[in-house]
């Protein structure tokens, strides 16, 4: 009995952790990634940036009605987004596709529904 209050309170203590982690993503509003390629997922035209960021997985969704960056929790939730018109996600994905071997940095404008593209890797948040 003793074991099983002990395991509940380390998953209660997880939970918490969990939730609390994401309220902190939800409060960022300006931050950068750090994207060192793509890679396909099981969608046409829907990409997972290998990035380095406050998001544990951002997609480029180029294939839905509402093109766009997802920015994703580990179970895959959506937590913020950043849409883009057709034409910014192609260039977006034919940039990063170009620049494989190295590194870009995105600097995503939560409010403004906007983002900035340093090719050189540089100027990040």
């Amino acid at each position: 009995m003793k074991r099983e209050k002990i395991i509940f309170f380390i998953l209660l203590l997880m939970s918490f952790s969990l939730e609390a982690n994401e309220k902190y993503i939800k409060n960022q509003k300006d931050f950068s990634l750090e994207i060192m390629g793509l890679t396909n997922t099981p969608y046409d035209y829907t990409f997972r940036l290998k990035q380095k960021s406050i998001y544990p997985k951002v997609n480029l969704d180029c294939q839905s009605f509402f093109n766009g960056l997802h920015f994703l929790s580990k179970e895959e939730k959506i937590i913020d987004k950043i849409n883009l018109d057709h034409h910014e996600c192609e260039q977006l994905f034919l940039i990063i596709k170009s620049k494989e071997e190295e590194s870009i940095c995105l600097n995503i404008y939560l409010e403004e529904d906007d983002f900035s593209l340093d090719q050189s890797g540089s100027n990040c948040l």
